[in-house]
């Protein structure tokens, strides 16, 4: 019973924390560098003196948005780590397809009623 509500209390507060930080906006701009640069590869019409340029100006954007992700994605482990420490069973029940099914539900289902609480308001 305690892990039901860890992972309830788990997904609701990881959701806001994703949310807050912007982490979807993170990856879009990451993948927005990805294709930024392969463009920049297939052009020939470039010198190699702007294509140095830009492709460090490229790497540099991409090091700190690559940064910014795992910094998140570290946070979020670190959570789960301190969740466990509440319950034993904690991180054995999420790793199992159970308890990731269990998340994944709950996700979608927060999302869709979130969703519709700020539509009413």
């Amino acid at each position: 019973m305690i892990d039901q509500l860890l992972i309830i209390f788990f997904t609701i507060s990881t959701y806001e924390f994703i949310r807050y930080m912007k982490l979807l906006v993170i990856f879009n701009s990451n993948t927005k560098i990805y294709k930024n640069i392969i463009n920049l590869f297939k052009d020939k019409k470039t010198s190699d003196e702007i294509k140095q340029k830009l492709i460090f100006s490229y790497s540099k954007s991409l090091l700190l948005s690559s940064i910014k992700i795992m910094f998140i994605l570290s946070i979020i482990v670190i959570y789960i780590f301190l969740l466990d420490g509440l319950s034993s069973s904690f991180l054995n029940f999420i790793i199992t397809f159970n308890g990731l099914l269990e998340i994944t539900l709950l996700f979608l289902i927060y999302h869709q009623l979130r969703k519709y609480i700020n539509a009413k308001l």
